[in-house]
């Protein structure tokens, strides 16, 4: 293929994306793709299979952005026009100005585009000094979306980390989580010590001298350790906190070592430390912790949320405590103190890095380049403009896109209260708060209509169960408030719902029944189901289990959760969840509004056994379901597509 890379800022080799804009080139040209690439490198001008765009002036601010080691480029529509004549794939590294204009017109063209994604939010917000204002974050990930990720058929991920934190605030996109790859000339050799460092420890740390790579962290530890007069650091790297780490250190007996090194260099120095460390504040993958523990050198890292090497951490001595400067001394004291143990860690760490082999991560590249040529021509065949997810697996993956971390309950977990007062509690909180405020939400912000509402008549003196399709996080609590009219619903949810700290008894009281995670609360959660239905209540369970939003799919499922109405012989209403624009031509962030279309009551057949009632019960609510999608309008939003298929 003639593939076009559209690399904002590429020039030096001094920071992790322009090394993994280099290295994609490379592979791709040996993996017999056409490589052209599109920047604002003037070093490049003249260069065959380069294009290269003026680069942006700041006027003021400059010598600034001349700090920071980065020349962004600015979008010029003819070179860019130039660069696109015959390609066949676009790929683009940055959000910024030359990639956005690029897969503009890119996907006017109908021309497939992957783009990765290097950048973190704090990586922006740390330039306004509002690093830690993750409430900013959202914002700054929904520019980027609206920007150029919008237009993707693919979007590289390098850690499930970022992938999770970016579809937090913009939802589901057709994401491969894919490392940028370490080389294979990156591991254990034999290397000596420089003779004045004979008698000295030595801690590295790769990284741009940049406020989120927070290098002032470690020279606070060499401060606070037992050991400060023996420790040398070497600080690999260059940017625009170079002078505030030399006034930092100036007292240091052991200078650090400063400044950018070859990769012969590099390889070498790694492989004569004696520790790495590593306390970036925010980070999205961080290739150089993983070149050097590749190395062997054990590291120690900084175990903020923020930050995805944190999941490199094999023990807890290969962590301190989020930005704790008196920690991180605490761990470099250990490290320097049990030398052996060091040694069986550094084998397990090179065993470790195995997973991210340059050539694997390549290769693994080049098969979602493939695919999203197929997604492109899937989405012209089909006049589909918005986003478009490829799956492999309808029954287990999920694109909930929740930030919550699933806790097992207790085996003593209480499904149904007793007391007078809970119950008091319960219906006050359900019937007189939580239901009207959550009604005009679910009106207001998505619009939802019921159809076919009369057929509940029929069920107002028995209990009866809810099967309807996954596809909102509003499902939680719509058929409370849209469905069961004065019958209280409870819903069968994941772990999630209970793992929120703080609000377990409110979500509880708003009739969540949390799936079991222990054989104790297997028995308690069957129990609660029969009290509910004897009760004359709603359960509603959604047997696809995971969550896909909007998605027009009807999936296939298991019947095990049709033992319910089967062993208590109760009713089933279906439902089936489609979506509809009410605008003739909706904006791309226009959310489609909700309509809940329910089945007639559903019975189990007397004529037959447990099993077969149970495949009986599922074929008839999947049929309905299927049915409901197959006749609703098409509505462009967010559009699943088999991955076998294609």
């Amino acid at each position: 293929m003639k593939i076009l890379v559209v690399a904002d800022v590429l020039g030096k080799k001094n920071n992790g994306t322009t090394m993994a804009a280099y290295n994609l080139i490379e592979s791709l040209q040996k993996r017999g793709h056409e490589v052209r690439v599109l920047c604002g490198d003037k070093d490049k001008y003249n260069v065959a299979g380069y294009f290269v765009c003026p680069q942006i002036n700041f006027g003021i601010f400059n010598n600034y952005v001349e700090k920071n080691g980065v020349a962004p480029a600015k979008a010029d529509k003819n070179i860019i026009n130039k660069a696109l004549e015959g390609v066949d794939l676009v790929h683009c590294m940055l959000p910024f100005s030359v990639a956005n204009k690029t897969a503009r017109i890119a996907n006017e063209r109908h021309i497939p585009i992957t783009c990765g994604f290097h950048i973190q939010a704090e990586n922006v917000t740390s330039h306004a000094k509002a690093m830690k204002l993750s409430n900013l974050n959202p914002t700054v990930y929904k520019t980027f979306y609206r920007l150029l990720y919008r237009y993707a058929d693919a979007i590289h991920y390098p850690t499930k980390f970022i992938k999770d934190d970016f579809e937090h605030a913009v939802g589901p996109t057709n994401g491969h989580i894919i490392s940028n790859g370490v080389k294979s000339m990156f591991k254990k050799i034999p290397s000596e010590k420089p003779e004045e460092f004979k008698d000295k420890f030595c801690i590295l740390y790769t990284g741009r001298y940049s406020r989120e790579k927070y290098q002032k962290l470690l020279i606070n530890a060499v401060k606070y350790s037992k050991y400060k007069d023996k420790i040398q650091l070497i600080l690999a790297g260059d940017g625009p906190m170079r002078k505030q780490i030399e006034h930092w250190t100036k007292k240091f007996i052991n200078k650090p070592i400063l400044g950018i090194h070859s990769q012969d260099e590099l390889i070498k120095i790694i492989n004569y430390c004696d520790l790495y460390v590593h306390c970036a504040y925010a980070e999205l993958e961080s290739i150089a912790c993983l070149e050097a523990i590749s190395c062997g050198l054990v590291p120690v890292i900084n175990n903020t949320k923020r930050s995805a090497p944190r999941h490199f951490a094999l023990d807890e001595n290969n962590l301190f405590n989020c930005n704790d400067s008196k920690d991180l001394a605490k761990k470099i004291d250990y490290w320097i103190e049990h030398k052996e143990e060091k040694e069986k860690r550094s084998n397990e760490y090179i065993e470790f890095t195995k997973q991210f082999g340059y050539e694997h991560c390549m290769d693994r590249m080049n098969e979602m380049m493939l695919e999203a040529v197929k997604v492109r021509k899937y989405k012209t065949e089909h006049n589909l403009n918005n986003r478009v997810i490829v799956y492999h697996d309808e029954r287990n993956e999920d694109f909930a896109c929740t930030s919550i971390k699933a806790k097992k309950l207790k085996d003593d977990f209480v499904y149904v209260h007793k007391s007078l007062f809970w119950k008091v509690c319960s219906d006050f909180v359900y019937r007189i708060i939580a239901r009207p405020l959550l009604y005009i939400r679910a009106k207001l912000h998505r619009g939802v209509k019921v159809e076919n509402k009369k057929v509940l008549k029929q069920l107002k003196k028995n209990g009866y169960f809810l099967y309807g399709n996954h596809t909102n996080l509003y499902d939680g609590f719509v058929p409370q408030t849209c469905i069961a009219n004065r019958k209280k619903a409870y819903v069968v949810s994941s772990l999630d719902a209970v793992s929120i700290p703080g609000i377990t008894n409110l979500v509880m009281m708003l009739g969540s029944i949390p799936v079991p995670s222990t054989l104790e609360n297997s028995e308690r959660f069957v129990e609660a189901i029969e009290t509910r239905i004897n009760q004359k209540a709603v359960v509603t369970i959604y047997p696809e289990a995971h969550i896909w939003p909007y998605a027009k799919v009807a999936r296939n499922f298991s019947d095990v959760s049709f033992i319910y109405p089967v062993r208590l012989n109760a009713p089933i209403v279906a439902f089936a969840v489609t979506y509809r624009y009410t605008k003739k031509h909706p904006r791309y962030t226009d959310k489609p509004k909700m309509t809940v279309t329910l089945s007639e009551p559903i019975y189990p057949n007397p004529n037959f056994n447990q099993k077969e009632n149970m495949i009986y019960l599922r074929d008839q609510v999947h049929g309905f379901i299927k049915n409901e999608l197959d006749k609703a309008p098409i509505v462009d939003y967010i559009n699943f597509i088999d991955g076998n298929n294609l």
